[in-house]
Parts: C-alpha cells; structure tokens; sequence
C-alpha cells in the first residue's frame, strides 16, 4: 500500500470505515463472544493460509498480547494505520479484501510505530485503545437507549391498539 497525500494524518477514520471494521470484526468473531481468538480466525480463514493469517493479525493487533483481540484493539489497530499516512481509499480497500476472506496485509508504518511505542513510557498505543474504548462504550450505551426507547413506544403502541379494540 502506498501513502496518499491528500488525507490528513490527524483526521480519524470515517463513519463509513469505522462501521465497515466493526463488520470484519463480528465476521471474524465466529463465537459472537465480543472478541477474536485465534481458533474463530482461522475458522474466517479456512484454507487460505488461515495460520500463517491469523498469526500476522496476532502480532499486529493484539497489543496487549493477551491471545483474544478485542473490538477497542480492533479499532485502535485501523486508527493507528490511518494515523501513520494510510489514505481512507487503502483502508477502505483492505477492509474489503478482510470481508472477502483475501490475506492478512502487513502494515510496515503500523509495525514500525508499534515496535517504537513499545519502548515508550507513555504508550500511544495504549491511549489509542482506551479512547477506542470509550468511543464504543458511547456507542454501545447510544444503541441501549435507542433500543428502550423503541421498545417503549412500540409498549405504547400495543397499548393504544388494545384499547382502541
């Protein structure tokens, strides 16, 4: 992949890619269980080299190196590849490659940054994946109180048809 110059590194993905990487993610998350283990990647994967796949994305986006990726690492891992010059057009077009199953790209920027912050005290990688985490703990309440709220106007509803019968 190469470096576009027309995004700003600065800029966060879209909505649009944002919502496209949650998709991978519950895809590869065979057990609906809220994160990715190994064996459910290489379930993704089948037989396109699902081993040597599933490795890559261990060492690229497990950061904690716990052997479960989770949705906060997930999206950390995207806003890191945006963050070191990836344009959304290459983003977007890995993502799609993911969807249909195709190979584990490797980031260069990506890894060079990782094995830097590594040795950082203060972690960029660590705060990425906590702003991650509240990022979709937002959207995760947002949805909850959607949902109430339909399932309160549809109670309504159901009660006004019943007393109009």
């Amino acid at each position: 992949m190469g470096c576009s110059h027309t995004t700003t590194i600065d800029e966060p993905l879209s909505e649009k890619l944002r919502i496209k990487a949650i998709e991978i993610f519950k895809k590869i998350d065979i057990k609906g269980n809220g994160t990715i283990d190994k064996q459910g990647t290489q379930q993704f994967w089948k037989s396109n080299f699902a081993k040597l796949n599933t490795e890559a994305l261990f060492d690229a986006v497990d950061f904690d190196k716990s052997g479960d990726i989770t949705e906060d690492e997930w999206m950390a891992f995207w806003e890191i590849v945006k963050k070191n010059g990836y344009s959304e057009e290459e983003i977007n077009l890995e993502l799609d490659e993911l969807m249909e199953g195709k190979a584990w790209v490797q980031f260069k920027r990506v890894d060079r940054f990782i094995k830097i912050d590594e040795k950082r005290s203060g972690s960029r990688v660590k705060s990425i994946v906590q702003e991650e985490k509240k990022k979709l703990s937002i959207i995760q309440s947002a949805r909850l109180h959607k949902s109430k709220t339909m399932q309160s106007e549809g109670q309504e509803l159901l009660q006004d048809q019943q007393e109009q019968s």
